[in-house]
Parts: structure tokens; C-alpha cells; sequence
């Protein structure tokens, strides 16, 4: 199963590096490892963009994809 990505989340190369750093820190800086916390990080963020309740439902999908059913 796939899941979807809010189109409404304002995502960051950043942000996402930031939060692997302090993952690839609080784990004890192993080597080796890079992409486990990448891939934490992003999670958490998607996680956290896909709980946003600031977003309406309507703010999320543009309106031609209404007709897509």
C-alpha cells in the first residue's frame, strides 16, 4: 500500500537533514547508517504534515481531480 503525501505540506530538503542529523547524533553517530535515518526523518515529517489540522480538506486536492472519482 502506498501512502499519500499531502500536496499541502510544505516539505524541505532541510528540514528533513536537519531531523536525520539529530537522529544520526542521538543514535551515537554510527557509521553506516545514513539511510535508516533519512528515511526516519522523513517519515516523522510526512507523519507530522498528514496530521496538520491548520489544512482543510478542500485546501488539500486541487479541483480537477474532483472529476477523477
Amino acid at each position: 500500500m502506498s501512502k499519500f503525501i499531502p500536496l499541502y505540506c510544505n516539505s524541505t530538503r532541510e528540514n528533513i537533514e536537519r531531523r536525520a542529523q539529530e537522529i544520526f547524533e542521538m543514535r551515537g553517530c554510527p557509521e553506516g547508517r545514513d539511510l535508516d535515518h533519512w528515511l526516519q526523518a522523513e517519515t516523522e515529517h510526512w507523519d507530522q504534515c498528514s496530521m496538520d489540522p491548520k489544512t482543510s480538506d478542500a485546501e488539500q486536492f486541487p479541483a480537477e481531480w474532483d472529476s477523477l472519482g
